[in-house]
């Protein structure tokens, strides 16, 4: 129960600071942390925006790339940098470091296709960036993966908005859309 109140209030305080007189800019700090430390999806946020003002969708799709994509790097940088001080004794301590170098080999063999798939579905983000940061993956290639992945999921929700509507923002909400009201 508490962690259902503790999501919900997270939620709220995100909505807030989407919505409010500085709203790109609380987009842009909503969608970073949601990548980095709030594991709820910003579509619930974004899509009522991009149903609002469907002219603003595209901008605000494109603010929450920018803060998705940033909040991404910078967990990957924190993963690199933090990894031989804090998550390498974690894995001795715990007798990981089998389970670490297969992790490193998938990433080896796939790593592109491994961020890109956890970071287009609705599985934590925060998975990926850690782990490429923490594996030394190629920086340069897990930004193309994050950008266009991501990319594909808010531009994608612009496209749903535009051509749905109101409707697409309900049913991120967890709610039926009102198909009477959309159809006007």
């Amino acid at each position: 129960m508490r962690i259902k109140n503790g999501l919900g209030y997270a939620k709220s305080r995100l909505a807030k600071l989407a919505e409010g007189r500085k709203g790109l800019g609380g987009i842009s700090v909503a969608s970073f942390l949601e990548t980095t430390i709030i594991p709820i999806p910003i579509e619930v946020i974004v899509a009522p925006i991009m149903a609002a003002s469907r002219t603003r969708g595209f901008i605000v799709a494109s603010v929450t790339l920018a803060g998705s994509v940033l909040g991404a790097v910078a967990l990957y940088l924190l993963a690199w940098v933090l990894f031989d001080d804090l998550a390498q004794p974690l894995i001795d301590l715990v007798g990981g470091q089998q389970e670490f170098e297969d992790l490193e080999g998938r990433f080896a063999e796939g790593g592109f296709w491994v961020v890109f798939a956890i970071s287009i579905t609705p599985v934590p983000m925060q998975l990926a960036a850690l782990a490429a940061g923490a594996t030394s993956y190629p920086i340069w290639l897990f930004l193309i993966a994050i950008t266009a992945s991501r990319a594909i999921r808010y531009y994608g929700l612009w496209l749903l908005v535009l051509g749905f509507g109101a409707g697409i923002a309900r049913i991120f909400e967890g709610r039926k859309p009102d198909l009477r009201q959309d159809a006007t």
